[in-house]
């Protein structure tokens, strides 16, 4: 007999390999459970990484020489 073939569906791997014995009802909501684990790290990566970039244009942008202060109104 061939095993049924279903389309993989986001989550399935880590759910097969942690929730063998699940229900059905159980395995949707700990898929759901998943997409919202896997959305605040995503928002926390983007953060860091907006963070970071900030920090590298404020590092190059006091290597810089102002010569503001230098002049005076005429």
């Amino acid at each position: 007999m061939n095993a049924p073939s279903h389309e993989p569906r986001p989550g399935d791997l880590i759910l097969n390999r942690y929730m063998l014995n699940a229900t059905e009802e159980e395995r949707e909501e700990a898929r759901e459970n998943l997409r919202a684990y896997a959305t605040v790290i995503l928002r926390i990566a983007t953060r860091l990484a907006t963070e970071e970039y900030e920090q590298e244009i404020r590092a190059r942008e006091a290597d810089k020489v102002s010569l503001n202060h230098l002049t005076s109104p005429i």
